[in-house]
């Protein structure tokens, strides 16, 4: 079975009672096995976002998993885009 490289980018709800706690989220993520590089990237008019680079096995329903646990840290985790994605 072969490897995949997958970035994403992770976006974020903005809350109403201010801004969410980037550092905190990035912290969480880069505690799963699978994440190889986590960096904060500026988006637009100050909102920021998570990129994510992951080596992932080959497999049906693999990348919807990671997916799913990224989407678990946080309740304002808005949407998570694959980027790029490659084998190894």
């Amino acid at each position: 079975m072969g490897h995949v490289v997958v970035k994403y980018k992770v976006t974020l709800d903005q809350p109403e009672d201010g801004s969410p706690n980037y550092e905190e989220i990035a912290s969480a993520i880069s505690d799963f096995e699978e994440v190889q590089e986590v960096e904060i990237k500026p988006l637009a008019f100050g909102m920021m976002y998570i990129e994510v680079q992951v080596v992932l096995g080959e497999g049906e329903g693999i990348v919807d998993g990671f997916e799913d646990k990224v989407r678990s840290v946080d309740d304002l985790i808005g949407q998570i885009e694959a980027l790029e994605m490659g084998r190894l």
